[in-house]
Order: C-alpha cells, then structure tokens, then sequence
C-alpha cells in the first residue's frame, strides 16, 4: 500500500471517529458524561485530573494502525511535590493511572490495556506551559504485566497529555509515538458539555 493510501485511510478513519464522537454528544448525553468523566476529581486523598486517550499508534513498521480510545486519571499536576521537582526522590501519594482499548483500522484485533504502579523519578515545568514527569510504570499486556518501564507523561498546555512508554521495553506495541490525550478541566468543561447538550 502506498503511503499516499495510508494517509488517506488514516484520515478517514479519523474523520468517521470525530463523526461518531459529534453524534454521541449530541444525542446520547449520558453516555457522553460516562466517557469523558470516569473518574472523581478528589477521592479524599487529593486532587485529581482527568482525561481521555484519543490517539493513533503505529505498527512494527512505523505505520498508523491502531486506533487507541480510553480514560486516564491523575494527581501529577496537582501534587506540589512533584512539581516542585526536589531532585531524583520519591513524591509520596503520586499517582497516574490508565485504561485504554486498542483496535486495528479494519476493526480487528481489538485488546484492552492498563498503565498503572506509576513511580516518580524527576519532574521539570516549563513556563506553566509543560509539565514533563519521568519515571516508571506497569503495563498490561498479552504475556502478562510488564513492569518497571521507562515512561515519561507530559502535560501541554493544561489541554494535552502525552504518554511515553519506552518501546524497547514492551516490544514495540504501542508503536514508536506517545500515546496523546485531552486532559478536562473540572468543571468548567463538564458545564460547557451540559450546556452545550441542553441540560
């Protein structure tokens, strides 16, 4: 396949998810609540943030494949020690977790992933622009969890999240590029949704 008919697939396949994904706001409200804001903003510990993973990830080859569509939660932005960024140590009560499936364009070989047991090594921020925090992380997979994977989760913008889980370590499965995110603010964008669907 050329690579001209890969880019195009690849931009059909994305244009049908923002189809579906406009569809479901509009007409399934509910559903849409469930999606976008699985996880609580405070669980009595801390505060948390929260997400969706919405990304394409590349085959063995270097070529999108995958379509990866899930939730993530996390204190790594809200947690002033790991902000703080006090050098090689452990930030107590640091947490980020992840869930996410993973289906092939034609709609095949779908699976189910975990990121989870996140340990922080450093931390660095740049102009409150990106948050950058490097540790390591467990991950499902098909053989089982793989443990104590280089990883590196990037918050832009206080809109995008970035997930680096380092490709040697997992045999390359989430391809060679981050799996990308929205990160939610609460709870103005939980206002703007219900506005926006009327309710």
């Amino acid at each position: 396949m050329s690579m001209k008919r890969r880019m195009l697939v690849v931009v059909s396949v994305m244009a049908s998810l923002m189809a579906i994904s406009f569809g479901l706001i509009s007409g399934y409200d509910n559903i849409v609540h469930a999606a976008a804001y699985p996880y609580p903003v405070s669980d009595g510990k801390g505060e948390y943030r929260f997400g969706t993973i919405s990304s394409i990830q590349n085959d063995e080859n270097g070529i999108p494949a995958w379509i990866v569509s899930g939730n993530w939660k996390s204190n790594l932005s809200t947690n002033q020690s790991v902000i703080g960024d006090q050098g090689n140590e452990t930030f107590p009560g640091s947490s980020f977790n992840a869930q996410f499936e993973m289906v092939r364009f034609n709609g095949s070989a779908d699976h189910t992933h975990t990121i989870t047991n996140f340990v922080v090594a450093n931390s660095s921020q740049i102009d409150n622009a990106m948050l950058t925090v490097n540790g390591t992380t467990t991950a499902s997979l098909r053989g089982g969890p793989i443990t104590d994977i280089p990883t590196s989760i990037s918050i832009i913008g206080d809109k995008v999240i970035s997930i680096w889980l380092d490709p040697s370590k997992i045999d390359n499965h989430y391809g060679n590029t981050p799996i990308y995110g929205q990160v939610m603010n609460e709870p103005t964008d939980r206002h703007e949704l219900m506005n926006h669907n009327g309710t």
